[in-house]
């Protein structure tokens, strides 16, 4: 049994977290899981209750429905801020919470939503870069550097279109040189699971996105070629 009362949370002692827990599915507006998010995962930040929580989220992450969904992208988060050692510490929630996520990214979602998805699945097998960066494919732009002249890229992937420009960007202004794509079947590592899981998952949009994270761009500035993807590396 977990003393609750002996771990903190962002707001101090965790021994509301229990309570927390049980007071899910009887609200509108899923207030208990804010408060979740709130005191276990506060702007990214975690603490001992965050990771003793996992057990209880694996618990939740095989429900259908909006719980078992909040209870999976809560644990990414959390299992996306823990060093090696808590990883280990806390291993068979990881491992349950892995099973789960790969499960569910093969069932549809809202795209968005999806990438949430997908970023948890990165974060639940220790893929550091793509348990964050992918979120920028949500909002449909990513900001790197130029790796020759150092000059801020705008890429967007999304409904304004497939192309880069330099500096900020925004609805109106010209377009700069389009993206490529990356074949699917040259796709490899991460990439390959991300893809295919959008594939299986009928999440075309997202399928489409994610082959141009993994292709190239050109910077509007000096006319060096780029892989977006090495370049999102650097940034994070």
């Amino acid at each position: 049994m977990t003393d609750w009362s002996q771990l903190q949370h962002a707001y101090g002692t965790a021994e509301d977290i229990p309570a927390l827990f049980e007071r899910l599915g009887t609200e509108p507006n899923d207030e208990a899981w804010s408060d979740l998010w709130s005191r276990l995962c506060h702007q990214g930040s975690v603490y001992p209750a965050s990771f003793a929580a996992l057990a209880l989220l694996a618990g939740l992450g095989s429900e259908a429905g909006k719980d078992g969904d909040n209870a999976l992208l809560l644990a990414g988060a959390i299992v996306a801020a823990a060093d090696d050692e808590t990883r280990d510490r806390h291993g068979a929630s990881i491992e349950r919470l892995r099973t789960l996520a790969h499960a569910r990214i093969r069932r549809p979602a809202e795209p968005a939503f999806y990438i949430y998805l997908l970023q948890t699945v990165m974060a639940l097998v220790g893929v550091p870069v793509w348990s964050s960066a992918l979120e920028g494919l949500a909002d449909g732009a990513i900001e790197v550097f130029c790796p020759e002249c150092e000059m801020g890229v705008f890429v967007s992937i999304g409904e304004a279109g497939y192309f880069s420009a330099v500096g900020d960007w925004e609805p109106g202004d010209p377009e700069g040189p389009p993206l490529r794509a990356a074949e699917p079947d040259d796709l490899s590592g991460p990439a390959r699971v991300l893809y295919d899981a959008a594939s299986e998952a009928g999440v075309e949009t997202v399928a489409l996105a994610l082959t141009y994270l993994f292709g190239g761009g050109r910077c509007g500035e000096c006319g060096a070629e780029f892989s977006i993807a090495e370049q999102v590396a650097e940034w994070y």
